[in-house]
């Protein structure tokens, strides 16, 4: 692992999805929300584009949306985060393979 990925904060779903929900709230900037939080404004918005592209493929409108539903959402979010990490957790063994590899030649 390199310097800057073990200084690298790892969020957990429940705690993006507070931040984004936090960023949706009328009167609340994305910019007050990534200080408050000590994240950069771009990982927050991206944060909201993935939450918006889940919830708006399924839900016409988020007034309309019940527990369940919202509970949906924050679900298939944690499963692309899960496909996400699994790729680049698949990069790494990978290129760990082939460093070993290389050194027993």
């Amino acid at each position: 692992m390199t310097e800057r990925s073990k200084s690298r904060r790892l969020y957990s779903l429940s705690e993006k999805i507070a931040v984004v929900r936090e960023t949706l709230k009328p009167g609340v900037t994305s910019a007050y929300v990534a200080r408050r939080h000590g994240i950069h404004l771009n990982l927050i918005y991206y944060w909201r584009r993935i939450y918006r592209d889940v919830a708006d493929a399924d839900f016409e409108s988020e007034a309309a949306a019940t527990q369940d539903e919202v509970h949906l959402v924050d679900l298939r979010l944690q499963v692309r985060n899960l496909q996400r990490l699994l790729g680049q957790r698949t990069l790494e063994v990978e290129l760990l393979r082939k460093q070993l590899e290389g050194r027993k030649r």
